[in-house]
């Protein structure tokens, strides 16, 4: 005749085999959704430098080119909190980094809000000239915000012939 486990056999074992059971990839917080994840920021691929009517460096640069940075939402608000660009010649000749930080992207450009599934293209205006070659790339950095508080940066480089 075989012999019966014990109640004081049986729940030492239950709960060995709860125990086995329990994960080790528990998160230890909530885990957050990237709402930024399907924003995009864009421009043409290159743009072409304008001679300015009159130039007397450093006060009025000889050449400008204009950007039209389109920005894209996803499925939250997205606003453009400052607009950093750099122009480097075709000598490797860079210039400083010019900021447009809030609220001058509200004013120059009416408002900063991208709404959700929605574009707006920032016309952005880059001086240069002044011991740089009229040819170059300028490299952009759009920084935005979303709906949830979340900060985030978009790099972009625009050639200029």
């Amino acid at each position: 005749m075989k012999k019966r486990p014990t109640p004081q056999l049986i729940l030492p074992c239950a709960l060995v085999l709860l125990a086995a059971c329990e994960t080790s990839h528990t998160p230890a917080a909530p885990t957050a959704l990237e709402s930024h994840e399907s924003a995009s920021v864009s421009a043409a691929a290159s743009v072409q430098a304008q001679q300015t009517t009159f130039s007397f460096c450093p006060t009025v640069t000889p050449f400008s080119a204009t950007i039209g940075v389109v920005v894209v939402a996803g499925e939250v608000d997205l606003f453009v909190t400052s607009i950093t660009s750099q122009f480097t010649d075709t000598n490797q000749i860079t210039l400083p980094t010019i900021t447009l930080p809030a609220p001058i992207p509200t004013a120059q450009f009416g408002t900063a809000l991208v709404q959700a599934r929605q574009g707006a293209t920032f016309p952005v205006t880059v001086n240069f000239g002044c011991g740089t070659a009229s040819t170059g790339t300028v490299a952009m950095s759009v920084h935005l915000s979303d709906a949830n508080g979340v900060a985030f940066t978009r790099d972009l480089r625009v050639r200029v012939n």
